[in-house]
């Protein structure tokens, strides 16, 4: 099984971030940088997301994933 391969802006934003750390991406997408970074660098996250494809994709990937509004608080 191969790697899918990350964007490369995700690419940047995954090197700035520690092995082990915990973190909350907001405005996850389908959870590709979230997913990518509990697989090579062991974080726990949780993603929110708006779109109800987004987060069905989060899902799919096995991602702890919060449906929601930023902007509504």
């Amino acid at each position: 099984m191969t790697t899918p391969t990350l964007r490369p802006d995700l690419l940047a934003i995954a090197g700035l971030v520690p092995a082990g750390a915990t973190l909350l991406d907001l405005g996850c997408g389908d959870g590709s940088l979230l997913d990518y970074l509990r697989r090579e660098k062991g974080v726990r996250g949780r993603g929110i997301e708006l779109s109800e494809a987004g987060v069905l994709a989060c899902v799919r990937r096995g991602l702890s994933v919060r449906q929601g509004n930023l902007q509504e608080g």
